[in-house]
């Protein structure tokens, strides 16, 4: 009786002073914050698939195929993570965005490449393969098409995939 009551009370002075179960939950699942998303994307977004992990971007220009590596965070709809142009060379960050069946994402080259900012616009299929096309903001003004050579993961597991939409955190 006496543990009970103290528990009680303990609570209501956690609650009372603006602490409880609520506000001891993350706001989001890493330290990331707002200023290191894409503009649009939601964090919250249930989605269908799943781009988390390491991947290469395979894109084609001016019929070559050049191959960057690729590490992806997605948060819902929200995608982050680096990019290697060992042809370059540098490495940097993406900011990006997942919707459905729509992916987009933007690599930045340091200032006073040729490339600018390189953006990937694609659709995954319903096998998971990503493809689209890409273009970039420099003096190069390159454009072409890219796929991805991993296959995007289904985000739900394989007892919920009728829903079509679960929550997405890295790994």
């Amino acid at each position: 009786m006496l543990r009970t009551c103290v528990g009680l009370a303990a609570a209501a002075g956690l609650v009372a002073g603006g602490a409880g179960v609520a506000s001891a939950a993350t706001v989001s699942p890493t330290a990331h914050t707002s200023s290191s998303w894409a503009p649009g994307c939601n964090p919250g977004a249930r989605e269908q698939w799943n781009l988390n992990g390491r991947n290469h971007v395979e894109a084609v220009y001016l019929g070559t195929t050049y191959t960057y590596k690729v590490t992806f965070k997605q948060y819902g709809g929200c995608l982050t993570g680096t990019l290697t142009d060992s042809g370059y060379p540098t490495t940097g960050p993406i900011v990006g965005t997942v919707k459905r069946n729509h992916v987009t994402f933007s690599f930045s080259y340091p200032s006073g490449s040729i490339q600018g900012t390189r953006t990937f616009t694609g659709t995954i299929n319903r096998w998971g393969a990503v493809a689209g096309t890409w273009s970039e903001t420099g003096t190069e003004l390159g454009t072409g098409t890219f796929t991805l050579a991993r296959h995007a993961a289904n985000a739900c597991p394989w007892w919920q995939r009728w829903n079509h939409s679960c929550r997405v955190f890295p790994r």
